[in-house]
């Protein structure tokens, strides 16, 4: 049954690719210009790194070219897999998805990771085609799995013959591929897609086209649509943060039982919408990550204070695990879990100064208040609301 208000809210969803790509028309063809030739068979393989702050369009750019190019690419033996290496976590689970999705009978148990990729390689090669494989928020490959982004860059060594494999790697920061060794750093320079924030007016005609998709007429006035907008700015013009405003704000006005969506309503909204990651991405992380935040966002609330040490966060996450009747992991694993949620910008560290005795590492929250956290966390980590 349709709404007063929404023509279509499933257009505001972080995972729609929308028709049109206002402002990344460019970049657009940048893409088209590396890999068109791929897809035509005229270059075996090439690869781009795409870079740029949360919000700002990385997924949408790629599922766009992923959407452009697959009848084409389907119809010269080129295969296309996305895979979010956030969701993935692990070289492991990367390598399995392209082994279930391109030899459906081997066994996943028994290989190396190494014999699985070359399984992969040489199957690519006995059926004449070639694949573009695009990893999303990759960051942490590049800070924690380099020998995996080695061995990817270096497909033509594993096999006899041409290279059969494209990658895009979707990063947060150029400052990754400094991470790796130079001769795999020179070979993905050559291509890097640096993109730049939106501006105000940017980010207005993005917002103006969503509206076009998801509303009906006249629901959304110019002053709404500017007002997303301006939340936005705060956050470095974050058009994901932005739509995601006007869709709550949009629920909120359905609920309050208004014809169309005000400037209050997407105020309001603002309390319910973290601006720089969503719900889903919490909801991606293991157990022992969540914890970790949940424990995090406890001791800020009960404390009041910006930052907390890592052992008394570690002491605080112990605790955590025996309310939740689960086995905490090692110290050493606590120590990499933090560097795995620092990468993906959920929490902060910073070495302690004044006020503090001797050296130790602070841990703060920059993406989300600590209530809102705790709220979404409780029920991902206890199972109650």
């Amino acid at each position: 049954m349709r709404s007063g208000i929404f023509k279509d809210p499933s257009k505001l969803l972080p995972t729609y690719v929308p028709s049109r790509i206002p402002h990344r028309e460019g970049e657009f063809k940048r893409l088209l210009d590396i890999f068109g030739p791929v897809v035509r068979g005229e270059e075996h393989y090439n690869h781009a790194v795409v870079v740029g702050s949360p919000g700002i369009g990385k997924t949408m750019l790629v599922r766009y070219l992923e959407r452009h190019i697959r009848g084409e690419a389907e119809e010269r033996g080129v295969r296309i897999l996305y895979v979010n290496y956030r969701v993935e976590r692990i070289p492991g689970n990367i390598v399995r998805r392209l082994v279930s999705t391109l030899i459906p009978g081997m066994p996943l148990r028994g290989y190396s990771i190494g014999e699985m990729f070359r399984a992969v390689l040489s199957e690519l090669q006995r059926r004449g085609e070639r694949l573009l494989l695009i990893l999303d928020d990759a960051d942490s490959a590049f800070y924690r799995d380099r020998e995996f982004v080695y061995m990817l860059t270096r497909a033509d060594e594993v096999i006899q013959g041409p290279n059969p494999l494209s990658l895009i790697f979707v990063v947060h920061f150029e400052d990754a591929l400094s991470r790796l060794d130079p001769w795999t750093m020179g070979g993905l320079r050559k291509n890097v897609l640096k993109l730049s924030e939106y501006s105000f007016e940017q980010l207005v005609d993005i917002l103006d086209a969503r509206v076009e998709e998801a509303f009906v007429d006249g629901a959304v006035p110019r002053e709404t649509i500017e007002t997303c907008a301006d939340i936005s700015s705060t956050y470095g013009h974050n058009a994901r943060y932005a739509i995601e405003l006007l869709l709550n704000g949009g629920r909120i006005a359905e609920q309050m039982g208004c014809g169309e969506v005000k400037p209050e309503h997407i105020r309001q909204a603002r309390d319910k919408v973290p601006p720089s990651f969503s719900v889903e991405d919490l909801k991606h992380l293991s157990l022992h990550e969540k914890l970790i935040l949940y424990s995090l966002s406890r001791i800020l609330l009960a404390t009041n204070k910006a930052f907390v040490t890592t052992g008394d966060l570690e002491e605080e996450y112990r605790a955590v695990c025996r309310e939740a009747m689960v086995k905490p992991i090692s110290h050493t694993w606590f120590w990499n879990e933090l560097k795995t949620l620092s990468y993906y910008g959920l929490i902060s560290r910073r070495e302690s100064g004044k006020g503090y005795r001797g050296r130790t590492t602070l841990v703060g929250l920059p993406s989300f208040s600590a209530k809102f956290l705790e709220q979404i966390l409780q029920s991902e980590v206890f199972g109650r609301p």
